[in-house]
This record gives C-alpha cells, sequence and structure tokens, in this order.
C-alpha cells in the first residue's frame, strides 16, 4: 500500500519532467513508437476520429519516443492501480465534496468524457488530458466545474492526512 505522500511525489517527480512523457489515448506507460501509437489508434477509432491525418502526424511526431499515458494510466501509475478512469473510480472512498479531497484523492468527472485527475494538495491537482500535452499542473478552484467527484483510493494510506489537511477554496 502507497503513502498519500509517496502518491503526490511520484506525481510532481513526473511533472518534473514532463518532457519525458506525453498523454496519448489509451496509454499505460508504454514507451510511444510509431508501432505502439498506430496500435493505440487503431483500438479505439471513434475517440481518434476526430483527427485529420495532419493532425495524427502532428501528434505522432510530438509523442514520439516519449513514455504515454491517458489521464487513467497516469493517476494509475501514481496510485498503484492500473485501471481505466471508473475502475479508479471505483476502487475509491467517495469524499463528500471536492473541498473534503486531501492530497492524493482521485477526482473524476463521469460524463460526457470520462476523465481523472490526481489532488496535490494546497488546491491543485495534476492530470494528463488531451494530446499534444504531458503532465499539467492546474488550481483545482479554476476548473472544479469539470469534476463530478472525488475519493480516496483504497490502495493509498490516508493516515494522519485528513487531521493535517488545510482547509480548502475549491
Amino acid at each position: 500500500m502507497k503513502k498519500w505522500y509517496e502518491v503526490v511525489k511520484e506525481a510532481l517527480r513526473m511533472l518534473q519532467h514532463s518532457d519525458e512523457y506525453a498523454y496519448f489515448y489509451g496509454a499505460k506507460g508504454q514507451r510511444l513508437t510509431d508501432d505502439v501509437m498506430n496500435a493505440l489508434w487503431n483500438a479505439s477509432p471513434a475517440y481518434f476520429a476526430r483527427y485529420s491525418k495532419d493532425q495524427k502526424k502532428q501528434i505522432f511526431a510530438y509523442s514520439r519516443n516519449k513514455i504515454g499515458y491517458d489521464c487513467s494510466g497516469f493517476v494509475g501509475h501514481c496510485v498503484g492501480d492500473m485501471t481505466y478512469s471508473m475502475g479508479l473510480k471505483a476502487n475509491c472512498v467517495p469524499n463528500k465534496s471536492l473541498a473534503d479531497g486531501v492530497e492524493g484523492s482521485i477526482m473524476w468527472r463521469n460524463e460526457p468524457n470520462r476523465h481523472v485527475a490526481l489532488d496535490i494538495g494546497r488546491g491543485f491537482l495534476l492530470e494528463m488530458g488531451r494530446e499534444m500535452h504531458s503532465v499539467e499542473l492546474n488550481r483545482i478552484a479554476e476548473c472544479a466545474d469539470r469534476f463530478d467527484g472525488s475519493g480516496r483510493h483504497r490502495a493509498v494510506d490516508y493516515i494522519c492526512n485528513a487531521e493535517s489537511a488545510p482547509a480548502r477554496n475549491v
């Protein structure tokens, strides 16, 4: 079981080395070669249909030889549960609200496009959520409307965290 601070530390390490990572839908930590990207692209034709051939070339050029994650791959890597977004949500004990989240909590959006992010504390979250981008730092208050809830993952030890967590302005 990971401690909450190990989860946050890994996410921050990835942010610090964000040039080594690329968001790629369906990726769960693979090195993004052309073969891997084509396999992921072909596995989700409905998702990738939004992109033209030129955009596909740009996405491949940006992503090539980086380590690829989608949103659930990034969060799953940090918490130690490599599943999909709603699988991560299912493995959480829900917080009463986003404001009740503590460091290491998982934030999620159910629909229209499922998404997960990681609450790193002090009003900030880390996420990977769009092509031609890497790990991104955002203020929870500025994007709280994009999330439906948050929870504490069952594979993370939050002991002493809830009592020491600062008040939130979400």
